[in-house]
């Protein structure tokens, strides 16, 4: 089925706060023509479930869910049409409008970060948990949470990760400290960034890219990047771990032995590993005094059952 561009009206709960550069998608439109539909409701459902929203659609018959950016480019190229997917179960409720239009949006990366985080929020504020959220993203609670604490930044580092001078993984990080140890930290994240830009090569060699004394590359992987990934999947864990206390009660009260059996082969596991940390022996380079990984049994066989 398809309509005319002035049928159709943009959702006013976008989580796309901008719309940004579309002329390339106008281009796009107007050379290639029209690729995917776009996903709409019908008014009357979205007005059912958004009252009093009657005069931000105009005299629209349709509200997009999945597709305003095409919306907004078709305009610009002059279409006559757009080709529209009709699918008023998404407006069920106004927060699976919300969630419909949120997946598709993370799903193509289509967010900014501090876009992302204030939608999540309002999952999380129509949900009531984040673990809720997370399940309903098809995410882990971890990953709910590492997002929203961008939302606790101060408004000038949520500024900075606008412009991009603020890496997003370093404002995660910072957004779970107290707001008077923020700025010096994200001063720090912005200077290292800046350093990694402007000299790549000499970044590389700092972080652990050991060379050998001809030139030739002792270990081609950054042995630093390896274990920093490491390190991001253990916080990940840990901050998924925080209803653990909680779970633990509930499961004594069913099984007390069951569940102190579950509690100590956990504590085992996490033994087994914080040994095998302390039992490496890690040799210098010679004639550096960047250290290079040592072949041993990787950690994720002591995780392992």
């Amino acid at each position: 089925m398809a309509v005319k561009p002035a049928e159709l009206a943009h959702n006013p709960f976008n989580p796309r706060i901008r719309l940004g550069d579309i002329e390339e998608i106008a281009q796009s439109l107007t050379t290639r023509g029209q690729i995917q539909a776009v996903t709409v409701v019908r008014r009357e459902a979205f007005l059912a479930v958004h009252t009093g929203q009657e005069h931000v659609l105009g005299e629209a018959d349709y509200v997009v869910v999945d597709g305003n950016r095409r919306l907004a480019a078709a305009r610009v190229a002059g279409l006559a049409e757009l080709r529209i997917d009709i699918r008023d179960e998404l407006a069920a409720s106004a927060e699976e409008m919300l969630e419909a239009a949120l997946i598709t949006s993370i799903h193509r990366a289509d967010l900014g970060p501090l876009e992302e985080a204030m939608a999540i929020q309002q999952l999380v504020l129509a949900y009531g948990r984040q673990k809720d959220v997370a399940a309903k993203l098809g995410k882990t609670a971890a990953w709910v949470s590492q997002r929203l604490a961008l939302l606790k930044l101060t408004d000038g580092l949520k500024d900075k990760v606008r412009s991009g001078e603020l890496p997003v993984k370093d404002a995660r990080r910072i957004g779970g400290l107290a707001v008077e140890r923020q700025q010096a930290e994200a001063d720090r994240a912005m200077s290292r960034a800046k350093s990694a830009r402007r000299n790549p090569t000499q970044s590389a060699t700092r972080s652990g890219a050991a060379v050998a004394d001809a030139g030739e590359l002792v270990n081609p992987v950054n042995p630093v990047q390896v274990f920093a990934a490491y390190v991001d999947r253990a916080v990940e864990f840990a901050s998924s771990m925080k209803g653990v206390a909680a779970a633990y009660r509930d499961a004594a009260t069913a099984d007390q032995d069951e569940a102190d059996r579950m509690v100590t082969r956990l504590l085992e596991r996490m033994d087994r590993v914080a040994r095998h940390l302390r039992d490496q022996e890690v040799p210098a380079v010679p004639g550096s005094s960047c250290r290079t990984e040592v072949a041993a049994q990787p950690l994720d066989a002591d995780l392992a059952p």
